[in-house]
């Protein structure tokens, strides 16, 4: 069976080719990040364009590459949502087409259930296991169960993705801001700056604005002058070494605070979530966990839960780097098992921008 995958739920337009649901012949990505850069985030007219401007051209190279031809398809799986409605229907649009043209059936994805089931695309799904999702635009923790998905919690305010870029749009980093203060936290001590744990009412629920706002407090009450933060900034985003990045002798007694700074809200947002994550495995009495989206390539999430893990007696599944981005593989993972399950849509279906995770628990 060979699934197309499609995904344009944001700032990437994808398509994939997936034989069954364990080997991925094609997964092409074009990126219109680079378009957003200097407006320091995602500009939804930009990216639906870009997803207007590529998909075609996306979908013919993951034919070629799986080197297969548009009559070998046995089913369509395309991301519903949520994401932003311009770059949603572009994909939906182009794959209802292609269904009808085809005469195949096709699947509406959530591409947020997508992202943790990128994990099992070469390995069996656990029957039981706590889903972390991470993202620049969610956070999330769910508890599945033979398929089924019920939502634990949930972010009350920013993502964890949008506090990263968030923070480093305050000490002049620039987009997306997650590269950025990994690497200016490397070399920072993650304990120098105390940080308060939010409180929420559900003990599954995550809340990243007050810390966004904390760091905002600490760098005006530092009084450093701006344009010495952004040449920190231009250092980084050039690419240059971390040995060489602090050059200036003006930025050198102010340059330590900042990598504790950074190091310190890596820290404290991680350890929230760490320990959310396994306060939801114990709660549920499950000994696996699966992560998913664009956050959890960041290495310091990674080393932190798999330490836990070790500790906790969990097993811990993380995606490959390359599937941790929107990108369509997941989507055909995603829509075979619908599938499989019995699920159809119809070519009313339609980009849905604030499409839930599972159901209320």
């Amino acid at each position: 069976m060979l699934t197309l995958g499609v995904e344009t739920s944001c700032d990437e337009t994808s398509c994939a080719i997936l034989e069954d649901d364990s080997r991925i012949l094609s997964n092409i990505v074009s990126s219109s990040l680079f378009r957003h850069q200097e407006f320091g985030g995602v500009v939804p007219e930009i990216a639906s364009r870009h997803c207007l401007e590529q998909i075609d051209a996306v979908y013919h190279e993951a034919l070629k590459e799986a080197r297969i031809q548009p009559s070998d398809i046995d089913l369509i799986a395309a991301t519903q949502g949520p994401g932003l409605i311009g770059s949603l229907f572009v994909g939906v649009s182009f794959a209802k087409a292609l269904s009808y043209a085809l005469g195949i059936p096709l699947i509406g994805v959530n591409h947020l259930e997508a992202h943790l089931l990128a994990n099992f695309i070469d390995q069996p799904e656990p029957e039981k296991y706590i889903g972390l999702l991470v993202s620049g635009g969610h956070t999330s923790l769910t508890y599945h169960e033979h398929g089924k998905i019920c939502l634990l919690g949930s972010t009350v305010d920013d993502a964890i993705g949008e506090a990263f870029d968030k923070v480093a749009k305050i000490l002049g980093l620039g987009y997306p801001g997650g590269p950025a203060i990994e690497e200016l936290a490397i070399k920072g001590d993650p304990r120098a700056i105390p940080f308060t744990k939010p409180k929420q009412t559900n003990p599954f629920d995550f809340s990243f604005s007050g810390i966004k706002t904390a760091v905002l407090y600490f760098v005006e009450k530092k009084n450093f002058e701006r344009r010495d933060i952004k040449q920190i900034g231009k250092s980084i985003r050039k690419g240059r070494s971390k040995e060489s990045v602090y050059i200036k002798p003006s930025q050198q007694e102010e340059a330590p605070w900042l990598r504790d700074l950074a190091a310190s809200f890596q820290h404290a947002v991680t350890q929230w979530v760490v320990q959310k994550t396994v306060a939801a495995a114990k709660d549920k009495k499950v000994k696996t966990i699966a992560v998913g989206g664009g956050v959890s390539a960041n290495t310091y999430l990674r080393a932190q839960l798999q330490e836990v893990a070790r500790e906790e007696g969990l097993k811990i599944y993380f995606p490959p780097l390359s599937l941790t981005v929107d990108n369509a593989a997941m989507i055909a993972r995603r829509g075979v098992e619908l599938y499989r399950n019995g699920k159809r849509s119809e070519m009313t279906l339609s980009g849905v921008p604030n499409l839930v995770l599972g159901g209320k628990s």
